[in-house]
């Protein structure tokens, strides 16, 4: 586990089953439970045939190829979290030009992962043109200045949040969204073809969204570094805000006809421990590449791994909602 002290990481490890094996790895090397590995130069990390490594070293900004390249020379799986397109194109890239493949999965989360998996359920409907999903953040639960300057790094940036629309959700108020890198730019895969695809992101409270979509040219503008202290500053002065939102997360995953309209949809409500549904789909992917089961040759996706029905009982039996139409 990469980063395994980390926001994310911490979760992972908890809810990774007792059967496996799990070491914590990190750029620490004092620690006894603490075996020393760094994503920019993993030169020398023991790494086994078969081992899955899941990267949650965020954000997502660096140059993938060490680390990648580092898990398919011991021939040991490979699975992150990422959310940045350059990130997951990097990761792809070098799985193209590799000989030894073993499961190599980029962003191993609700975006694109989840997204991927629930799409696949649509592989037969031949009225479904295009994927629309949309992610919406409960603003009173547990953040930190990593996720917060990873969800701001793009904003402003290539045309992101440029625009926003409105979703309807059952039983609770309409919330807005903001076109947003989700590393589903290039479309996404039914299963027996490839449909284009759109992500955004909002939050459960629709002024935040679109006070967000105003700025955005501003936060555009605003050098990494300074970015990096004012998520610092921010996620500091979260505790204040978070009395005025709700716990409930949302990701929505819908299928559009050639009209617009949506013909099927899910959605995965998280009304509490929202931040356990992106850490879900990483602990899938590593009891199955952990386990015995017959793994798809050159897997690259979760979608390869975890069928939407299968998808949607884990999710249940972890405490969330989903909801079909």
């Amino acid at each position: 586990m990469l980063g395994g002290r980390g926001f994310m990481g911490r979760r992972i490890v908890r809810l990774l089953p007792d059967s496996l094996d799990v070491v914590v790895a990190g750029r620490g090397k004092t620690a006894t439970d603490y075996i020393h590995f760094d994503v920019i130069e993993p030169e020398g990390a023991a790494l086994r045939p078969g081992d899955v490594v899941i990267n949650t070293v965020g954000p997502f900004t660096y140059a993938p190829e060490p680390v990648v390249r580092a898990c398919l020379d011991a021939g040991a799986h490979y699975v992150d979290l990422a959310e940045s397109p350059a990130f997951m194109h990097g990761v792809r890239e070098v799985v193209r030009g590799a000989n030894r493949k073993p499961a190599t999965i980029t962003g191993c989360s609700s975006v694109p992962g989840l997204i991927e998996i629930f799409a696949r359920q649509w592989r037969e409907r031949e009225d479904v043109a295009r994927v629309r999903a949309q992610l919406s953040i409960g603003t009173n639960n547990e953040s930190s200045s990593t996720l917060l300057y990873s969800m701001l790094a793009p904003i402003g940036r290539e045309g992101w949040f440029s625009y926003t629309w409105v979703r309807e959700h059952e039983d609770l108020p309409p919330r807005r969204y903001g076109l947003y890198p989700g590393g589903v730019e290039h479309g996404v895969d039914l299963g027996d073809r490839v449909v284009p695809a759109s992500f955004g992101f909002g939050f459960d409270r629709g002024g935040y969204t679109s006070t967000l979509s105003l700025i955005a040219p501003l936060v555009g503008a605003v050098p990494r570094t300074l970015l990096k202290t004012g998520a610092e500053v921010g996620n500091a002065l979260a505790p204040l805000a978070r009395p005025l939102g709700t716990r409930v997360g949302i990701l929505s995953v819908d299928a559009l006809d050639k009209g617009g309209e949506v013909a099927s949809s899910v959605e995965v409500r998280a009304n509490s421990n929202g931040l356990d549904v992106p850490a879900w789909p990483s602990v899938w992917a590593a009891e199955v590449l952990a386990g015995d089961t017959d793994i798809p040759q050159n897997c690259t996706s979760i979608a390869e791994l975890i069928s939407p029905s299968d998808a949607a009982k884990r999710l249940v039996s972890a405490g969330f909602e989903v909801l079909k139409s």
